[in-house]
């Protein structure tokens, strides 16, 4: 209980929810059909440009992905302030070292499992890198 009790003192609700949101664009910008790696990532897992535009069902995959970015802003804003982190670069890397080893980790563990190809594993696990790489460069700097 002492923990729940850290992890919600002192929280700036407003900075979480900048940097919850902040994981949107990133996310679109990485999986985009033009620029980003979106044609190649369709293509490994097997999903269909009509099915990537596909919104329906879309609410609940959204409300999955800003729970679990609201967790983790909460994890981080423990984490930078117990670390004392406050600078922006700072932030930075340790957002992108956090992404890349927790979150992104855990896409070469699972898709090793499923027989998915590694390259796979670099874009999801990218996307993760930087996608909390910026939200703890917000936190660090707001939070």
């Amino acid at each position: 209980m002492e923990l729940l009790q850290t992890v919600f003192s002192d929280v700036n609700w407003w900075v979480v929810l900048v940097a919850v949101l902040s994981t949107m664009p990133v996310g679109y910008l990485w999986y985009d059909l033009k620029m980003g790696f979106g044609k190649k990532w369709s293509k490994l897992v097997g999903v269909t440009e009509k099915q990537m535009n596909d919104s329906s069902d879309m609410g609940k995959t959204f409300g999955v992905m800003l729970f679990v970015s609201l967790l983790t802003a909460l994890l981080l804003n423990l984490l930078l302030k117990e670390y004392a982190v406050t600078d922006f670069v700072d932030g930075l890397v340790f957002g992108a070292v956090v992404g890349l080893v927790l979150r992104g980790g855990a896409h070469f563990i699972h898709n090793g499992f499923a027989k998915r190809s590694l390259e796979l594993s670099w874009i999801d696990a990218g996307h993760d890198m930087v996608s909390v790489a910026v939200m703890a460069a917000i936190l660090a700097v707001w939070g």
